[in-house]
């Protein structure tokens, strides 16, 4: 078996010159099925793919075959997928970009051949689509929306997906003959198998160098294109003993393709505002809660815009003002793509003032964001970063270079160093910080160890996000991932051990901690994991007007899930163990239940509580005692008449209350709920109507003000030209 299973590693390796993609003089119609003479001038690829799980390494036990064509505008795959049960196949339809409990086939396109960056194109059998990008520098980036078709067809002998991705949608260089790197991945969800072409690492790891070629690109179109999608927007809130509050908004969004490797992104008063909600959070930190990104304009080519220390932090453009108004987004400008060898993403976005009763909140500011990377083939690259605000009073700098090298195949450097500048300090000479660390991993044992400080009056928080500054910390981690291939029980099994230890340097230690981390994956896709950890005592700078020492203590957690793929998924967590030489708990859940194809209900409970914590009572100026309780219930259902229309409805209810030995108690209860129908009506076109009711805590009970209802409808117009 051993023997065979190398044959088989060995045939798709030397695959890579079969993938090969052939011009044609008209396009497929894109409909599931092969009937047009296009398919018939292409070069089959019938090459097994090759096991990551359950059995790593071994042939996928049903064949697949993909062919390539490619005109002036598209780049066409089609996949004729081979099944012997169809009648076992898993039916799943889900919004845009959601992870896929049915079949599915992938491809990845690594368009400059650099081994550094990707991007990957899914769908499953019911033809729900999932793309991004995957960037050595910025990670996963699931948020990069493309325009692309694809249509899926279930056959007697399994099924089959047409797929026509734009030259428009992609980046890639301008030379006359091109060899783009590419792979593409099959699940099987009867057996549980997960297959590459082209074989990836043991844990399933997606390696861009691994890729193999396609070939056969030649004289592809410098694309000029010209996207304009105007939007408009209207809102209607009743408020409690007040008359309606209408409000409506219009604007433009336009995408300007420089050339075939650079995109201008530009806006004239964009539609900022969040149509989903923020979840309210239990927070017991010193610093501000970390919010995710939902806004369009600023989701495209986001990973061009994470920098070393979190220098730039997006949600602090049109954030919220000190009177609860969200703080209007006037205008926006972006260029992303590459440039002479560079891959480049600049920002600059403009806000308006808000002001109330003569006091002004926020003033009109210009903020500017830049990133610039060079790269050397595989995980090797140079990056420059600077950030920018400016209002009429005040101005705020900040900037990093970085560098990653990567060498003998598993082995990687990182090392940063930046530094902030403000109109508020004036001694930047204690305003830098800087990080250096060492990767190894060779798909089943991982080593990383580093070292990081900023400085005291390191602050990125006027456009990046910044906690704790001047403190010099090093960590270690240790992993190991071992698969049990043939195994009809166990899928793989993990462990790590983790340590971290920080200090001011001639001062107190303010962490030190040490944690293993295990659990295994069965083979029916189950898994538990468990940590065990222990946090020494330390000195919490931030806590009372002077700080104070901590003793330690131990800390335990457990989570367990069920398979994703059943009608029926549970997720549980729990944990306990030391805070701030009292008690901390948690629990949790969460279950979805999927009784048909097109429907999904979830519910996530959260119970978080403190008891006995050594707190500093500011409302008092003195030491004291606290608990606190926090519980949250979120409900959601989500129901897909169409892979282009869903209606979803979510709602949250929370109560946080905090007790203090002195006596002061408190309680705030909160709740909110909404509808949200989105139909994308034509490609890159949405049309959305909402329907929200929520009710925060009053300031001097906690109970639930009085609750305001809002309707709320957008429409955005893809206009290609």
């Amino acid at each position: 078996m051993k023997i065979f299973s190398a044959a088989a590693l060995l045939l798709a390796c030397s695959a890579a010159a079969q993938v090969q993609t052939v011009p044609v003089s008209s396009a497929p119609v894109i409909d599931g099925s092969m009937n047009d003479d296009v398919w018939s001038a292409a070069v089959p690829v019938r090459l097994d793919f090759i096991q990551h799980r359950p059995v790593c390494g071994e042939p996928l036990s049903e064949p697949t075959e993909i062919l390539a064509v490619y005109d002036h505008s598209r780049l066409y795959f089609f996949f004729t997928m081979k099944d012997e049960h169809t009648e076992a196949f898993t039916h799943r339809l889900a919004p845009r970009d959601s992870d896929f409990c049915s079949e599915w086939i992938g491809i990845w396109l690594d368009t400059f051949n650099d081994d550094n960056n990707a991007y990957f194109f899914f769908v499953n059998i019911d033809n729900v689509k999932q793309d991004g990008r995957l960037c050595e520098v910025g990670g996963w980036d699931s948020n990069w929306d493309g325009l692309w078709e694809s249509a899926t067809a279930e056959t007697d002998s399994g099924w089959t997906a047409e797929i026509a991705i734009p030259f428009s949608v992609l980046r890639y260089s301008d030379d006359p003959q091109q060899v783009w790197g590419v792979n593409f991945k099959r699940t099987i969800t009867r057996t549980n198998e997960s297959a590459y072409l082209f074989p990836m690492a043991d844990n399933g790891s997606v390696m861009i160098e691994d890729f193999g070629d396609l070939s056969g690109l030649r004289e592809l179109p410098s694309q000029r294109n010209l996207s304009v999608t105007p939007y408009g927007a209207g809102r209607i809130r009743f408020l409690p003993d007040e008359d309606a509050d209408p409000w409506s908004n219009a604007g433009i969004d336009a995408r300007i393709g420089l050339s075939s490797e650079l995109l201008l992104d530009l806006t004239a008063n964009p539609d900022f505002g969040q149509v989903e909600a923020d979840p309210r959070q239990a927070n017991l930190s010193h610093w501000e809660t970390y919010l995710r990104e939902k806004r369009p304009f600023f989701l495209e080519g986001a990973d061009m815009f994470s920098m070393p220390f979190s220098l730039f932090y997006s949600r602090r453009i049109g954030a919220v003002a000190g009177n609860g108004e969200i703080v209007p987004v006037l205008a926006g400008a972006k260029v992303t793509g590459s440039a002479e060898g560079l891959r480049i993403g600049f920002l600059n976005a403009v806000t308006g003032e808000i002001s109330q009763d003569g006091t002004v909140y926020a003033r009109t500011t210009n903020y500017a964001a830049g990133r610039v990377v060079r790269e050397f083939g595989e995980g090797t690259y140079v990056g420059l970063s600077a950030t920018s605000s400016d209002d009429e009073e005040e101005y705020a700098r900040s900037g990093a270079v970085d560098i990653k090298v990567s060498f003998l195949d598993q082995h990687s450097i990182y090392a940063a160093a930046g530094g902030t500048w403000n109109s508020r300090e004036e001694n930047w000479t204690d305003n830098l910080a800087y990080r250096a660390s060492y990767y190894y991993d060779n798909g089943r044992t991982d080593l990383g160890l580093g070292v990081s400080m900023k400085q005291e009056s390191f602050d990125a928080n006027t456009i990046g996000y910044t906690s704790s500054t001047g403190d010099l910390n090093g960590w270690l981690n240790i992993g190991r991932y071992h698969p049990f291939s043939g195994s009809r029980v166990l899928d793989h099994w993990w462990g790590s051990i983790y340590a971290d230890y920080s200090r001011v340097p001639g001062g107190p230690v303010t962490e030190r901690d040490i944690s293993l981390n295990t659990g295994v994956v069965f083979s029916n896709r189950y898994h538990i994991g468990i940590d065990a950890g222990y946090d020494g005592s330390r000195t919490d700078r931030y806590e009372g007007p002077e700080g104070t020492v901590f003793d330690g203590g131990m800390n335990w957690s457990f989570d367990c899930s069920s398979d994703s793929r059943k009608p029926v998924y549970a997720y549980l967590w729990a944990g306990t163990g030391n805070y701030c030489e009292g008690v901390s708990n948690y629990a949790g859940t969460s279950i979805t239940f999927k009784p048909v194809s097109h429907v999904s209900v979830s519910s996530e409970i959260n119970w978080d509580t403190t008891a006995n914590a050594r707190k500093y009572n500011w409302s008092r100026e003195a030491w004291d005692i606290r608990d606190t309780d926090w519980r949250s219930l979120q409900l959601s259902m989500n129901w897909m008449f169409s892979t282009d229309l869903s209606l979803r409805l979510t709602s949250q209810l929370s109560r946080f209350s905090s007790k203090w030995d002195s006596g002061e108690d408190s309680r705030e209860l909160s709740h909110w709920m909404n509808a949200l129908l989105s139909w994308e009506f034509r490609p890159g076109s949405m049309f959305y109507f909402m329907a929200g009711e929520n009710a925060d805590p009053g300031e001097d009970t906690g109970d639930p003000a009085e609750a305001e209802f809002t309707l709320f409808t957008k429409l955005t117009w893809n206009l290609l030209i």
